[in-house]
């Protein structure tokens, strides 16, 4: 079976829609739009608002001065994450018709309206069309994602970051060897985000290399190690002028990162500790330091925020794009790579079960 083949028994085994279901995933997004259009005053403010709004304002003094204000470089601990959502929103509040807050509730909006889009394209990529629409109406419908879209300064723009990185990472394995132009830019505008919104966002790389190395194997058990090296080189020859492109929008949203080589490793230092004064959250009726939290508290977290709905396709598309991997009735070994939805799907699901999560609040997380 050679890889068109099984691309087409991939293809008839994936769910499909009828032709109304561009449409209907398309008037989803339009729904959720107007709603969130409708609504976007009514939110309030959230925690760290007037401390973003500030560095959002320092950050567009910096590039205004023709970087000469270098107060964003500096102020409180926020020049340790990434400020374009903060950068966008300082923009957008000189041109809308909205006061400062609620242009930022606006800006919000329309970004996890975009991670919504993201989403559909790279369920559809993943699973076919029907497994698109319903990714979109679970994250649509999932309120620790929808609400945060609207709240979160930091963890709803990096979910959208990571998931468009996510998305350019699926194209680049389904198209392997060749990766396109346009599937370049896309992993490198992610990613660049990704790790400009936050310095853990590098994570995002993993989810290709390893889908990559297992390509890679299997290539080399078909067409020896040398010629699947070669192939592997020939891949990712333009992902070099990628890396230049993602460091320029890394260093676009987080330009302290760039002021000294190390920086990034100066941040990932940082965040590797616990770094605000501990205070105590409640758990399990009982007052608790945030850095002596027991094991068992994120997945209650996740367990308590997360629809049981979710949980459980969660899971179920973990344990079958496992099971298919390992699958022993595919008779040509390159096949099982040939449309990485498979190797690439394990990453994928377990990273589109993160969208909305990640917040250095443990009540939010």
């Amino acid at each position: 079976m050679g890889r068109r083949e099984f691309v087409a028994a991939v293809g008839g085994g994936v769910v499909a829609l009828p032709p109304s279901g561009r449409a209907v995933a398309t008037g989803g997004l339009v729904v959720v739009a107007a709603i969130a259009a409708l609504t976007f005053r009514d939110y309030g403010l959230g925690w760290d608002d007037y401390t973003h709004s500030q560095y959002g304002d320092l950050l567009v003094s910096f590039y205004g001065s023709g970087f000469a204000d270098s107060r964003a470089l500096s102020f409180v601990n926020l020049y340790m994450y990434g400020g374009g959502f903060d950068l966008i929103a300082a923009l957008a509040a000189r041109v809308l018709p909205f006061d400062l807050f609620e242009s930022r509730r606006f800006v919000g909006a329309a970004i996890g309206v975009i991670g919504l889009f993201v989403t559909w394209r790279l369920g559809r990529r993943l699973g076919g069309p029907l497994a698109g629409l319903i990714a979109l109406l679970l994250l649509a419908t999932c309120p620790l994602y929808y609400g945060h879209m609207f709240m979160n300064a930091k963890d709803a723009p990096f979910a959208v970051a990571m998931a468009i990185g996510l998305f350019g990472i699926v194209r680049a394995l389904q198209e392997y060897p060749r990766a396109s132009l346009a599937t370049v830019a896309i992993c490198s505008v992610g990613v660049g985000l990704a790790i400009g919104s936050r310095v853990f966002g590098g994570f995002i790389l993993f989810d290709a290399l390893l889908p990559l190395l297992f390509i890679v194997a299997v290539e080399a058990r078909e067409i020896g190690r040398k010629a699947a090296l070669r192939e592997c080189g020939a891949f990712l020859a333009p992902f070099i002028p990628g890396a230049i492109l993602a460091y320029f929008v890394m260093a676009l949203v987080w330009p302290w990162a760039v002021v000294a080589p190390l920086n990034p490793l100066r941040a990932v230092k940082y965040f590797s500790g616990f770094f605000e004064r501990p205070w105590r959250e409640l758990f399990d009726g009982q007052l608790i330091l945030v850095p002596d939290m027991p094991r068992s508290y994120l997945p209650t977290l996740a367990v308590l925020t997360l629809s049981e709905l979710m949980m459980a396709l969660g899971v179920c598309g973990i344990i079958g794009a496992i099971v298919v991997c390992v699958r022993s009735d595919l008779k040509h070994p390159r096949a099982s790579v040939g449309t990485p939805r498979r190797p690439a799907g394990c990453c994928a699901r377990g990273s589109l079960a993160d969208l909305g999560h990640g917040s250095d609040a443990p009540g939010n997380v």
